[in-house]
This record gives C-alpha cells, sequence and structure tokens, in this order.
C-alpha cells in the first residue's frame, strides 16, 4: 500500500475532511488540510474524487502542480516529496549483525 499526500481544498468542510480522514486515515500531518496517509491503490481514485480534496499525489516521480499552500504546508509537501523515490542503501543491510565486516556491539566503542 503505498504512501500519499492528501491536500484538501482551503474551504473543506468539517463533515468532508472527516469523511477523506475515514478513508485515508493520516499518517502524519501538518495542518488540517495536508496530511500523509497510507492507502490502497484501489481506493485512491475514489479519495481523489471525494468532495474537498484538491490533490492526492502519490509516487509517481513527476514533478506536481501544488494548490496554493501556506509556508509550513509547502515545506510540508516538498519535504514529502524530495523523499519519494529514495531508498536508503547502509552497509551491511539484510546482513545479520555478526557477519564481516560488521562489528558486534561493543560498550568501549560506544556503539551499544
Amino acid at each position: 500500500m503505498p504512501e500519499v499526500l492528501v491536500i484538501l481544498e482551503p474551504s473543506v468542510t468539517d463533515a468532508a475532511r472527516a469523511a477523506v480522514t475515514r478513508a485515508a486515515p493520516p499518517t502524519q500531518s501538518i495542518s488540517n488540510r495536508v496530511f500523509t496517509a497510507v492507502v490502497d491503490d484501489s481506493a485512491l481514485p475514489r479519495l481523489r474524487s471525494m468532495p474537498g480534496v484538491a490533490r492526492v499525489l502519490g509516487n509517481t516521480g513527476e514533478a506536481p502542480d501544488l494548490p496554493q499552500l501556506n509556508d509550513a504546508e509547502s515545506l510540508f509537501a516538498q519535504a514529502w516529496l524530495s523523499r519519494q523515490g529514495q531508498a536508503k542503501q547502509r552497509r551491511g543491510d539484510g546482513l545479520d549483525w555478526d557477519t564481516p565486516p560488521m562489528l558486534p556491539p561493543d560498550p568501549k566503542r560506544g556503539n551499544l
């Protein structure tokens, strides 16, 4: 299930906002109209067509045209967009903790 960025219309009613948050429960939010949610792919068309929804952005890789946002909402949206598609690669990812060259935790080294 993908994470999406949901942006509601500035004039969204309380009832419409409640319906949207029931369909896509917020996982993170910056305001009462901009939040992220994890939804099933099959629910996206319904979510996008709900009253009060300005945009629902997924991980499409294209630069979106964002609706009017305040500074905090814009920063939240840009941060969410900037981390889409970034796969973190860590040395030893998926390996047992004691697989060479990994070292086990040692209080003397301060890596507990």
